[in-house]
């Protein structure tokens, strides 16, 4: 019973992230929660709290379902042996393909970064998300730079959040745009830029 009763919370609460995904936090109400969980008033509050406990917990699921993806593009990277190339940019590529996938459903973090940008709660949860793929990207940039495949005096660390906040804003141009062209040459435009300081094979 147990057993069965966590799965219907789970797919409730993927129903419910998709619903904040698609209308955002305010947008939402608790009959539209109602609606897609199935569950009624009292067993959403039982089970997740108030809405915005509901919205924090539904964002974390996302990127549980969302981020793997992400590290293990990374780790792979990271993990490469010393005898073979790492080529960061085409790693950073790689990252990009799966954001340029997930743009279309609006990219959660972002979304909760505009709309409750003045709920610490929220906001603590976003500096979290790009703080981890920030330190990924940093750590990828650095190991690049140590075997001799970039520039010695390119900065790992504004590399990577130059990286972080393009990939943000890509999320919102990917959701808005029907033209993939235009965040696709972007993608390809950055993958050059960090091209310009790798330094050709050992």
């Amino acid at each position: 019973m147990s057993r069965n009763k966590n799965a219907d919370l789970d797919r409730a609460l993927r129903a419910a992230t998709r619903v904040f995904l698609e209308r955002g936090f305010s947008a939402t109400s608790m009959s539209d929660l109602v609606a897609a969980t199935g569950m009624n008033r009292a067993g959403l509050y039982s089970a997740f709290g108030s809405k915005h406990q509901l919205y924090i917990t539904a964002l974390a699921r996302y990127r549980e379902d969302t981020e793997p993806e992400l590290r293990a593009i990374a780790r792979r990277a990271l993990d490469r042996p010393s005898s073979e190339r790492l080529d960061a940019p085409r790693v950073v590529a790689d990252l990009l393909e799966v954001v340029a996938r997930h743009s279309k459903e609006g990219g959660f973090v972002v979304r909760a970064a505009v709309e409750l940008a003045d709920d610490p709660a929220t906001v603590r949860r976003v500096q979290e998300a790009w703080a981890e793929l920030e330190r990924d990207l940093a750590a990828i940039l650095a190991l690049a730079v140590e075997r001799g495949e970039m520039d010695p005096a390119a900065d790992p660390e504004r590399l990577a959040r130059t990286a972080l906040v393009f990939i943000q804003g890509s999320f919102v141009v990917g959701h808005a745009d029907e033209d993939d062209r235009r965040l696709n040459d972007a993608a390809a435009g950055l993958v050059d830029l960090l091209g310009g300081v790798a330094t050709a094979s050992p």
